[in-house]
């Protein structure tokens, strides 16, 4: 469901440095089995979660904030947001 939906929402958009590493975490995660997809079920949950991805790959926030953040609107991801942090965050 989480990447679904990231697909469906990115691949509407204009192609940007933030588009293609959203693309790029997406992979990832889709191949990662050990990955907990965070629930994005609502278009305000998508909505807040793609606001806090950018805000963090656009250096806005630190990863610990995204983390904290994530975790308090999600419980029990927290390893999923950190994950998604680093991938990110990553070069």
């Amino acid at each position: 469901m989480f990447a679904a939906g990231l697909m469906t929402a990115t691949s509407s958009m204009a192609a940007s440095a933030f588009d293609n590493k959203m693309q790029s975490v997406i992979v990832h995660v889709k191949a990662d089995p050990a990955y907990k997809a965070i629930p994005l079920e609502s278009s305000s949950d998508r909505s807040w979660f793609f606001q806090q991805s950018e805000a963090l790959f656009k250096k806005r926030i630190t990863k610990e904030q995204y983390v904290a953040e994530g975790a308090k609107q999600f419980p029990g991801y927290e390893a999923s947001f950190t994950e998604l942090a680093d991938l990110l965050t990553a070069s």
